[in-house]
């Protein structure tokens, strides 16, 4: 009599075991058989950032790789979800409120900073500023505000807000009504980081007043001189008051979901090490920007030409791994 193995067709015997030995291979290669998901913010940095973790995950620790676009409040909710593993970006205090839900509950764990050396804030061109001196202050916006109306502004000064899908779109409307702005103001939001860029372009070009939210380290941040108006200094009181004051000193921090460390503890203690400055950023976004390049060929560009901002915090057989991998990418 034939066995239940021998019964069963060799193509079907092949597709339900591949699997198992792949999954196999993987595990004692340090990877694992579910791809480490990273959440692909809609903001060039942490496009960059994900791009170059992501390598450094696939090819020094050998796990697939993969990406999950969206926006901060969709792909915060993927993580929750556990759609996603990793999100490079988590700016506080945008996302303060559910950061602060989902490490208090345990869905999320912190791995540690992003970026540092930012800034969030309302923003003019600097050659506006040095036409209009008295210009200092957000309370000083009422007597220029004439300055800001467009054809299509109703009569309102035009103010580029922050992304509708992200955190701050909020919190700036919350503070112009604070300020008593809110009904003075034509609130525009263009949809994506490079219709921002290419507004701002187009002001300059022509020597036109602009008006609107600025972060940085971001693309506007390193493409043009912008002065960020002031506002009354940030106080714990005066933020939880309607956001009535300047945005506290922001933290990017890298946040994964609770399965990651257990699943993958090598990988979270990558990430705990992780090292990514404004000055890493800006360079490699001045080189994207300037070749017309690519997130993806960014990352690459910053693993060949920032080898020993990476490389100090992975261990020599990843870095070896990673070289090698990138001597086979064009």
């Amino acid at each position: 009599m034939a066995s239940a193995m021998q019964r069963v067709p060799r193509r079907l015997l092949c597709a339900l075991l591949l699997p198992l030995a792949a999954a196999v291979m993987a595990a004692a290669c340090g990877g694992s058989d579910r791809p480490v998901v990273f959440s692909d913010l809609n903001w060039p940095s942490a496009q960059i950032q994900s791009r170059i973790a992501g390598f450094i995950v696939e090819h020094g620790y050998g796990y697939e790789v993969e990406y999950l676009p969206g926006d901060t409040v969709t792909l915060w909710e993927e993580m929750l979800e556990n759609n996603t593993d990793i999100t490079m970006e988590t700016w506080l205090p945008n996302l303060q409120e559910q950061y602060d839900e989902g490490i208090a509950d345990g869905t999320v764990v912190d791995a540690g900073r992003s970026l540092a050396d930012n800034r969030q804030g309302f923003a003019i061109p600097r050659y506006l500023k040095d036409q209009h001196p008295g210009l200092v202050s957000v309370l000083d916006l009422p007597e220029y505000i004439d300055l800001f109306v467009t054809p299509d502004s109703d009569g309102k000064a035009r103010f580029i807000n922050c992304l509708g899908s992200w955190a701050c779109a909020e919190i700036n409307e919350t503070k112009l009504a604070s300020y008593g702005l809110l009904d003075l103001v034509d609130l525009v939001d263009l949809v994506s980081t490079d219709a921002v860029i290419a507004d701002i372009d187009a002001a300059y070009d022509s020597g036109r007043a602009w008006l609107g939210f600025f972060w940085s380290p971001s693309d506007p941040d390193s493409r043009f001189d912008l002065y960020v108006l002031e506002e009354p200094p940030y106080n714990e009181a005066c933020w939880n008051d309607g956001y009535s004051c300047a945005y506290p000193i922001t933290k990017i921090n890298i946040v994964v979901h609770n399965t990651l460390p257990e699943r993958a503890p090598e990988i979270y203690d990558f990430l705990l090490e992780w090292e990514f400055t404004a000055d890493s950023y800006l360079d490699t976004a001045e080189w994207m920007n300037s070749n017309g390049e690519t997130p993806d060929s960014a990352a690459l560009w910053f693993l060949r030409n920032k080898r020993a901002v990476w490389s100090g915090f992975l261990p020599a057989d990843v870095v070896e791994r990673v070289d090698a991998a990138l001597a086979d990418v064009s």
